[in-house]
């Protein structure tokens, strides 16, 4: 199996797993280790970071996702929340464990749920501020693929989730 090496540009979007979604701006020459490297300056919403031009393999860094990615991410966030019946263990294991470059798909199934979970009662304030984090990722990410507005973005998502709370009352 060949392995496909990802191109990046000046001007693509990417997301890096601790900043976030951001957009590569332009190619400066920074020292690391005590060596000139040529990198991509990275604007994300609270600043910049930068990456080495030779690391197309670095798993911190990945493209957005696709149109089709942002098709299922709705498709999901439209469903009937799952593992209602979990306890507040579960949730806590799950964020826990989530790894910090966790899919679009993903995230919208813990939103979903994790909303569902809110709605309820059952959940304490971690759950609360990654939920928030999830949410915030998927706004801006989707943002970038769509060029649509964040904030029409985020109506768009309470209304799907919305949409999902309800089908666990019209069983």
């Amino acid at each position: 199996m060949m392995v496909q090496e990802i191109q990046f540009s000046i001007g693509q979007w990417v997301v890096h797993n601790h900043y976030g979604v951001g957009q590569i701006k332009k190619i400066e020459v920074m020292p690391i280790h005590g060596e000139k490297t040529e990198c991509f300056m990275v604007h994300v919403n609270d600043g910049a970071f930068w990456f080495p031009t030779n690391s197309v393999d670095n798993p911190r860094i990945r493209p957005v996702a696709s149109q089709e990615i942002i098709a299922k991410v709705i498709k999901n966030l439209r469903r009937k929340p799952g593992n209602l019946e979990k306890d507040k263990k579960y949730w806590t294991t799950l964020i826990k464990e989530a790894p910090s470059n966790i899919d679009l798909v993903t995230i919208s199934q813990l939103i979903r749920d994790l909303s569902a979970q809110k709605t309820q009662k059952r959940l304490n304030d971690s759950h609360v501020k990654a939920l928030s984090r999830y949410k915030e990722r998927l706004v801006h990410e989707w943002s970038a693929i769509t060029g649509k507005d964040i904030e029409k973005i985020h109506l768009k998502i309470n209304t799907y989730i919305q949409e999902s709370k309800a089908k666990i009352t019209n069983k």
